[in-house]
């Protein structure tokens, strides 16, 4: 299997540096688990794929859901908050922090390093890479019993070890040669489809994702056309509405407040939607799926 980094090299570069750097100086002492347990607020970051942050400077002050309550936690160096996917954190941007993020997706492994020096505002800038072409047997691995453990938040020293092993393959993944690099059309597609995955509950749409990546709103529907052999709009659709699946299965949320936390302003076209894709109303798919409704 071949895997290649993408992202303007001297970027990814320094990220290999600060986690190098991390690794020979720093050990895991604490690790953070998100869960699912509580309603996500306003403005909380969810996605449908596990998420790893790891402060490198200052305090990553956020808000997250354990146990059934939310609580405000502030890791430091040493420290890392596992997110697994569906679950939410809010992260509190008013202090300095220097933080790594790694984004776990189906198709590739996207890094950010943000250094933010505080104030209320959320960064908007970020030095990012990828790992393209999936995981390695080991990577996978090591996420799967992560996410596991998500669930009971071990004492003991496993999920530190782990969560110590899963950035030492990260690493290994970024620093692998590579012989065959995926073309650039699939790069920028597999890109676009991580950061859909990671803000489609905001207001997302072809004409931000052509500004974002620099690109022509049509450029990035014949991306979808021909790598994704789908519209963009119906892969958009699809993410919101498997974010609503999850939700109707263990939320008592209203429809009009699930359509807002997956993205749609308009609770109407959202129930069309979902009845398109899944061939059932919210409401019938809620009334057949059982699973625990939390308050």
């Amino acid at each position: 299997m071949n895997f290649s980094v993408s992202g303007p090299a001297p970027g990814a570069r320094l990220i290999v540096h600060e986690l190098e750097t991390y690794l020979r100086k720093t050990r895991i002492r604490r690790v953070h688990f998100a869960d699912g347990t509580t309603v996500p607020p306003p403005l909380a970051y969810v996605t449908n794929f596990p998420r790893l942050s790891l402060p490198l400077a200052g305090s990553h002050t956020m808000e997250l859901a354990h146990n059934g309550r939310v609580e405000t936690i502030k890791p430091v160096r040493g420290h890392a908050v596992f997110v697994p996917d569906h679950a939410w954190n809010k992260p509190d941007w008013s202090g300095h922090v220097d933080v790594l993020t790694f984004l776990f997706g189906v198709k590739q492994i996207g890094i950010s390093l943000v250094r933010h020096k505080g104030g209320t505002q959320v960064p908007s800038n970020a030095v990012k890479a990828s790992v393209h072409g999936g995981y390695d047997v080991p990577t996978h691995s090591i996420l799967a019993v992560l996410r596991l453990l998500a669930t009971d938040s071990p004492k003991g020293p496993l999920a530190r070890l782990l969560t110590e092993s899963l950035l030492h393959a990260c690493l290994r993944l970024l620093k692998s040669p590579h012989n065959q690099s995926p073309r650039k059309a699939v790069r920028t597609y597999e890109s676009i489809c991580l950061y859909v995955q990671e803000h489609f509950h905001t207001s997302v749409s072809r004409e931000t994702i052509a500004d974002h990546f620099r690109l022509a709103p049509n450029h990035v529907s014949r991306l979808f056309r021909k790598e994704g052999f789908m519209r963009f709009n119906d892969y958009l659709n699809l993410v919101r509405v498997n974010r609503a699946k999850f939700m109707l299965q263990n939320y008592k949320m209203t429809l009009k407040e699930i359509a807002a936390s997956c993205g749609y302003s308009d609770p109407a076209y959202f129930c069309r939607i979902f009845k398109k894709i899944c061939k059932v109303t919210p409401t019938e798919y809620r009334s057949t799926n059982t699973a625990g409704v939390q308050l």
